[in-house]
């Protein structure tokens, strides 16, 4: 899954548990594993075996995703329900199907040896991969246009208020 099937469907499900949730470190937060992990492809493609998915999808983001945590209930006061955002951290596993496939391996790593590589067939040139993407993209897409009418994010003054506190009010 890509930017908008992340974000919009983990904020919008942050959104139903808590109406005054701050959206942007929600929204945030669901997109970490790959904000750590794509760069990491991209400049050392060698040292995770040209996997898009590694150090930030595995064991060890577990332990960072725990790190985390520790961070946002160290800012409780001025933070309203880090379980919950700590479970937007985690959503990103749910949504990118780590248990299909080759992932389960990435996610032990590295009990489980090195991260593989990418499987034929499995990749972003694969049907149902690209299906799945291009779902919860419009998915995502379909929930950030609700929003935003639901909320009149559409009048300048409304769409100030939201990027200045992440609420919608």
């Amino acid at each position: 899954m890509y930017i908008l099937g992340h974000s919009a469907i983990t904020a919008s499900a942050a959104n139903a548990a808590d109406r005054d949730m701050d959206l942007r470190a929600a929204a945030a937060l669901s997109l970490a594993p790959d904000l750590i992990d794509k760069p990491v492809h991209l400049l050392f493609p060698a040292l995770v075996n040209g996997s898009g998915r590694s150090f930030a999808h595995s064991a060890l983001g577990a332990l960072g995703a725990l790190a985390v945590l520790a961070l946002l209930l160290a800012r409780r006061p001025s933070l309203r329900r880090p379980l919950l955002l700590w479970a937007c951290y985690l959503g990103h596993f749910l949504l990118d199907r780590m248990w299909e496939h080759d992932n389960p391996k990435i996610v032990l790593w590295p009990l489980l040896g090195p991260f593989p590589t990418q499987l034929p067939g499995v990749g972003p040139g694969d049907g149902a991969v690209l299906g799945y993407n291009l779902a919860g993209e419009l998915i995502g897409l379909a929930l950030i246009l609700r929003l935003a009418r639901l909320h009149r994010l559409y009048e300048r003054p409304r769409l100030a208020a939201f990027l200045r506190t992440g609420r919608l009010s």
